[in-house]
């Protein structure tokens, strides 16, 4: 028990003195977050020291409680393997993060960074070749590698999107770290995860002293993938048995906050026609937020989701039965879902698409019939269906195929989503495809997708669709107007601070 207490109190102190000088290292490399009144809404510029202080202080920590219990990783075979391997992973992964701290990494480049930090942590002993669902064991044979490989890459993401408010990710971390430590303890596992849990415990402890809003610090995609490689190959370490099984529920139940803000992010973002690694503020805090909850009652609440999902797990470990851990996942989403908290948007777009594919599915297609014609406001009270009607009859004018407009303003906080569908029955190949941005003071803050049957010259249909959009510019404008990032703007032609231009056209 020493050891414990001795590697959380080493990953706490640590943290609390590294970072500082950490937080100068990076001013003077220029790893720091700029404010830029769109996406990123702090006054000031932040430091990015989350990974090479949590890097340090887990090291030093671990290396304490080692030289403090030299035997304690004498029980378990190839522990020393498993740390090296770690090590490795994050050290690539904590590179990676601050290249695109500093200059900003395209997705597949980091994606490629976590593909090889995961690949190292395969032959470590957590390779899951097969998983066990209420006692029963269920082998993945050739596709052993691939499900371990996802499961990492999908722990760093989650901890990366989630990394949003000020101590979020922090706190989620501690949540999660303290929920792993407790199971490994309970089940006697293997000694080497547990001490990896605590001294992420207390390095995040630590660093939440300059994490806590107001942020003096952030954590950087550095710091917030570094929690998530090691929290998933640690809750994988821990519920490996003789090396080769995985009782998956309870890390999944571990986990489930996270996982169930990434699984909704990609609903939202597939459903209104967006790139999975598009950006709004439709997360969970975000959405926590426009219900009041801020500051440190919004890590209050985080937390205590996150530590419903944890009891359930150590309650399953207690008892060897899953239930508990399924019975507090159940209980934690339906919170959030019910009381419209968050998800319940999400779950109303996919029970839209559901509906409509079923009805699809039994009816036959008439020419001229209006096959889906739906709105949805996803976060925001703006009166952006005044837009849509003025597109909807320039569709109508124009006998458009498809139309679809999308208003995405993190600033505002505004996110409107709208969609019509003519079932006219045309071939994909067969059609034009037109996409304009909506621009104003240099942002981009939505689209038009426009899509019609081919008929005349290309030149003729643009032009046609260019004077049918002439009244849905002026109600933009009209409605940009108040949500203006400069307060009372002089008064000034519309084509100076909005263009309707198109970006993409082809077929």
């Amino acid at each position: 028990m020493s050891f414990m207490v001795l590697t959380l109190v080493v990953g706490f102190s640590v943290a609390v003195l590294a970072a500082p000088a950490v937080g100068v290292l990076c001013k003077h490399l220029q790893i720091v977050d700029r404010p830029d009144g769109h996406r990123k809404l702090h006054s000031t510029i932040v430091p990015l020291t989350g990974g090479p202080t949590l890097l340090i202080s887990i090291l030093c920590a671990v290396a304490a409680g080692i030289a403090w219990q030299p035997d304690a990783l004498a029980a378990t075979r190839g522990d020393a393997w498993f740390l090296l391997c770690l090590s490795i992973a994050t050290a690539v992964l904590v590179t990676v993060g601050m290249l695109d701290d500093r200059f900003g990494l395209r997705g597949r480049q980091k994606l490629a960074g976590q593909f090889i930090a995961a690949v190292i942590m395969v032959p470590s002993g957590i390779e899951i070749q097969s998983v066990t669902i209420f006692g029963e064991p269920v082998s993945l044979g050739v596709f052993s590698i691939c499900f371990t490989v996802f499961w990492i890459l999908g722990a760093i993401n989650a901890l990366n999107l989630i990394d949003g408010v000020d101590g979020l990710a922090s706190t989620t971390g501690i949540v999660l770290s303290l929920s792993i430590a407790a199971v490994t303890f309970l089940q006697q596992g293997r000694n080497d995860g547990l001490l990896i849990a605590l001294a992420l415990a207390g390095a995040l402890s630590g660093f939440l002293v300059y994490n806590f809003p107001p942020a003096r610090m952030f954590l950087g995609d550095s710091g917030s993938m570094l929690i998530g490689l090691v929290l998933g190959t640690v809750a994988l370490k821990c519920s490996v048995k003789q090396y080769t099984a995985v009782a998956l529920i309870m890390p999944t139940a571990i986990w489930a906050i996270p996982i169930f803000d990434v699984a909704m992010a990609i609903v939202r973002r597939r459903l209104t026609g967006r790139s999975i690694y598009a950006t709004d503020r439709g997360h969970l805090h975000h959405c926590l937020q426009r219900r009041g909850h801020t500051g440190g009652r919004l890590l209050l609440v985080v937390g205590t989701l996150c530590a419903i999902t944890g009891m359930g797990a150590i309650a399953s470990a207690f008892f060897e039965n899953d239930i508990y851990a399924i019975a507090s996942v159940i209980t934690a989403l339906s919170l959030l879902v019910v009381s419209r908290s968050f998800g319940h948007t999400e779950m109303t777009l996919m029970a839209r698409r559901f509906r409509r594919v079923t009805v699809s599915m039994f009816t036959r297609r008439r020419h001229g019939d209006t096959m889906h014609h739906e709105q949805i406001r996803l976060q925001g009270h703006h009166e952006w269906a005044l837009l849509w009607d003025a597109l909807m009859h320039a569709s109508v004018t124009q006998g458009l195929h498809f139309v679809e407009l999308t208003i995405n303003m993190p600033s505002a906080g505004e996110f409107y989503h709208a969609t019509y569908r003519n079932s006219h029955n045309v071939d994909a190949h067969e059609l034009w495809r037109c996409e304009l941005p909506l621009i104003i003071d240099n942002f981009v803050i939505g689209h038009i997708r426009v899509e019609d049957s081919a008929r005349g010259q290309f030149t003729e249909w643009l032009a046609d669709l260019s004077r049918n959009l002439e009244p849905v510019q002026a109600t933009l404008h009209t409605l940009l107007a108040p949500l203006r990032r400069k307060p009372n703007p002089a008064p000034v032609s519309p084509s100076a601070t909005l263009a309707l231009l198109p970006e993409r056209v082809g077929t």
